[in-house]
C-alpha cells in the first residue's frame, strides 16, 4: 500500500481530549458522527487509527481511499507513484453488537 489520502466515517462523538491521537488528520463533525481525512501512510498507519476508535468505544463505519475532489481541499498528497494493478478496494467495517 502505498501513502494515500483517506476518509475514515465513525459513529459518534471524539471527545477534546481524544483529538490529539490524530493529529495529521482533518477531523469534521456531521450529523451521523465523524469523518476524519488525511494521509495514511500505510497499511498498518490505517489499522492503528482504526484500534484507536474501537480503544475508544466507538465504531468505525468505514475506511476508504478519498475522491481525486478531496484532494483539492489543500489536503496534503503522496509524492509516490500510484500503483493501480496492486491496490485492493476499500471494504466496509462490520458494527460491533453493543
Amino acid at each position: 500500500m502505498t501513502s494515500m489520502i483517506y476518509e475514515i466515517r465513525v459513529d459518534g462523538r471524539l471527545p477534546q481530549h481524544s483529538r490529539e491521537g490524530f493529529c495529521g488528520l482533518q477531523l469534521e463533525e456531521v450529523p451521523m458522527g465523524l469523518i476524519l481525512r488525511g494521509l495514511v501512510i500505510d497499511e498498518s498507519h490505517l489499522l492503528g487509527i482504526i484500534s484507536e476508535f474501537r480503544r475508544l468505544g466507538m465504531s468505525v463505519v468505514s475506511a476508504r481511499p478519498s475522491s481525486r475532489s478531496d484532494r483539492a481541499e489543500g489536503l496534503p498528497i503522496s509524492r509516490s507513484p500510484a500503483r493501480t494493478s496492486s491496490r485492493r478496494p476499500a471494504r466496509r467495517l462490520r458494527r460491533r453488537a453493543s
